[in-house]
């Protein structure tokens, strides 16, 4: 793994409003952990101490609740979305790569994102990693990203468009993708089960 900690730095998006849970999605738990400490192991497996929380400008009631462990950032951008998590991590990142996770994306194993750092530092010709979901959606949330390439184009799409998509995005700089079965031989688990409502954190 001291390859991957050289490479990679690790960034947790926290900063969503959790409207639809009526709850900070960080702090459910499942298999007595929060999804916020999940996330974080999951992504030392590859970084290490190299791990970050991004949270949103209006989340100051959220720092009382994290660890000193682990230092957080917040969104330059106010009100957009995932992309000012992922602008936000670009911007922080001091490694070649900014290995983004979601912190509502709680089945992702450590299987999963090893072998994504491993698909990442093979894919010299692409300056991002996008797995492709089982339904055949695209996953940037769960994704590695060449923090030098990416950052321009993205600050460039925020400047020039304030109602542009993480699609818009990923449509600017071509990614690798790669599906789900290259990430994880679990092929009945559903590893980019989104967490979203009551209802969702239930099945879980």
């Amino acid at each position: 793994m001291a390859l991957f900690s050289e490479q990679f730095s690790g960034y947790v998006l926290a900063g969503g409003k959790s409207s639809r849970m009526k709850t900070d999605k960080a702090f459910l738990e499942i298999g007595g952990e929060t999804f916020l400490e999940r996330a974080i192991k999951t992504l030392q497996t590859v970084c290490e101490n190299r791990v970050k929380i991004v949270l949103n400008q209006t989340q100051t009631h959220f720092i009382e609740r994290l660890s000193n462990d682990f230092p957080h950032i917040f969104d330059f951008y106010e009100n957009r979305g995932a992309l000012a998590g992922i602008h936000a991590a670009l911007k922080s990142c001091e490694t070649k790569y900014a290995l983004i996770l979601a912190v509502d994306l709680p089945l992702i194993t450590n299987e999963a994102i090893e072998n994504l750092a491993a698909i990442t530092l093979s894919s010299n010709k692409f300056i991002a990693v996008v797995p492709r979901q089982t339904d055949g959606r695209l996953q940037p949330l769960c994704a590695a990203y060449l923090a030098r390439y990416c950052l321009p184009v993205l600050e460039n799409l925020m400047g020039e468009n304030d109602s542009a998509s993480v699609n818009d995005f990923l449509e600017l700089i071509a990614p690798r993708i790669v599906y789900q079965d290259k990430l994880t031989a679990d092929e009945i688990s559903d590893i980019f089960f989104n967490v979203n409502y009551p209802a969702d954190y239930q099945e879980i």
